[in-house]
């Protein structure tokens, strides 16, 4: 099906905006973002008016915000995003909701004059849907309780229940773990992994 999976995907291979963020966002997973900065306003219009998608990569050096003189650097894997929600905030800010999409690693990366990153995307295969598998039954009630939080709600999210690549995604985005084990679980190829992965992290916080 590899040839279909391009029809899908008018990203293989392309270039594509980045936002670099001190969060990770993973496939399937939601962030609420507030956008103040010219280049990422221009970048989030264009996205809303175009239903286009832009790159989210975790910041491994640097601001969100930029700062002269401090160098940006991110990491070489990022999520691909759409825009599934906006609203005007009530400090004046545009406030959107973004929803991953596909992993891609990310090449030559450069700057525009107004301090935009562009890359060519090399687009992951997908991940193969692998049903949650019995002894995981669990994860399925620990998400559910993760998505009652008012916050969660917000994000207007469907708790997913059977399918373990969707469920470790989502609890992978929901936990409060360090955003740099939120990347190692977002680059692993094999949701079971992810689980067990999950699971072990787990188990090191309540040590």
């Amino acid at each position: 099906s590899s040839s279909n999976r391009w029809v899908k995907n008018p990203m293989a291979d392309r270039e594509i905006a980045l936002f670099p963020l001190g969060t990770v966002l993973m496939p399937g997973g939601r962030l609420s973002l507030q956008i103040f900065e010219q280049r990422y306003l221009a970048l989030v219009t264009k996205a809303m008016k175009n239903e286009s998608e832009f790159g989210v990569v975790l910041l491994t050096q640097g601001r969100e915000v930029d700062r002269p003189g401090v160098n940006t650097r991110f990491e070489n894997t990022a999520v691909s995003a759409r825009i599934v929600d906006w609203d005007s905030l009530p400090n004046g800010l545009l406030g959107i909701v973004i929803e991953g999409d596909e992993r891609f690693s990310i090449s030559n990366p450069h700057q525009q004059d107004d301090g935009l990153w562009l890359c060519e995307a090399r687009v992951w295969e997908e991940e193969p849907s692998i049903p949650l598998p019995e002894e995981h039954a669990e994860w399925t009630a620990l998400l559910q309780r993760l998505a009652e939080h008012p916050h969660v709600q917000r994000l207007g999210i469907e708790v997913e229940t059977r399918d373990a690549t969707r469920l470790s995604n989502q609890l992978a985005q929901l936990l409060p773990l360090p955003e740099v084990d939120r990347y190692e679980l977002m680059v692993l190829r094999d949701p079971i992994d992810r689980l067990d992965a999950i699971h072990d992290l787990l188990s090191q916080y309540e040590e």
